[in-house]
């Protein structure tokens, strides 16, 4: 369990220090989340959340309130960005934003999130119990960040309930699809960019018509590998 504590960001102070601390974990990128439409997105219902530990800030979450034609009828939490730079930190925020939205009575919460990095698809799917429900190729254009650089930005909608109970799928059905992911792709996109893009290529190839077809990524299994199960009507 972390010592960090986790606030909701009430100040102009705290705005600025989200701000900033977004922009110190996606260096050298475009602003993630400008200081005024932060504050904008607090003043009509959003979520701005900051951990800190010994005064600095060690993690923090961006999200407002939608819907999505994916998902009629019910209200939802988008979390845009989430950051943690110390161990613990990302699934206690994670946590508090959800607490958050159960008492504000939304329905669920989603995020995109690259689906070739294997420890965000871990936490996602086998840490939490979320779902992948929309396949977004290059969602926002090819990236700048010192983490993206020269990657094409695809994406992954997913979907975490506050209704139901977490989903915890491993290939249980004959029809599931298993996609393997590359080991570590934030390396490889720094010694050999070529690599990665095929990657890209492979794995989009499968994700994309698959959702779009009604499966879902329900999990992943033994580390390595996405697993998609087809959604009974």
């Amino acid at each position: 369990m972390t010592q960090a504590q986790i606030q909701l960001v009430s100040t102009i102070a705290d705005t600025e220090a989200m701000s900033a601390f977004f922009m110190q974990v996606w260096a050298d990128g475009p602003e993630v989340v400008p200081f005024d439409l932060a504050l904008a997105a607090q003043h009509v219902g959003g979520y701005s959340a900051i951990a800190k530990l010994d005064g600095q800030i060690v993690g923090a979450s961006f999200g407002f309130q939608g819907a999505h034609d994916s998902i009629p009828g019910q209200r939802i939490l988008h979390s845009h960005v989430t950051a943690a730079t110390m161990p613990g930190v990302g699934f206690a925020i994670k946590q508090h934003q959800r607490q958050w939205a159960i008492e504000n009575d939304l329905d669920a919460i989603t995020w995109t999130f690259d689906p070739l990095v294997r420890r965000n698809a871990v936490f996602n799917f086998e840490k939490l119990g979320a779902v992948g429900i929309e396949y977004l190729p290059n969602f926002y254009g090819t990236m700048t960040d010192t983490i993206n650089a020269g990657d094409e930005s695809d994406r992954l909608f997913t979907y975490w309930s506050l209704r139901e109970e977490p989903i915890s799928a491993q290939a249980t059905s004959a029809q599931a699809i298993l996609v393997e992911l590359p080991e570590d792709i934030e390396s490889l996109r720094k010694t050999n960019l070529t690599e990665a893009l095929e990657w890209r290529a492979r794995v989009r190839e499968v994700l994309d018509p698959a959702l779009a077809d009604g499966y879902r990524v329900t999990g992943i299994l033994e580390r390595h590998s996405l697993v998609l199960e087809k959604v009974e009507e």
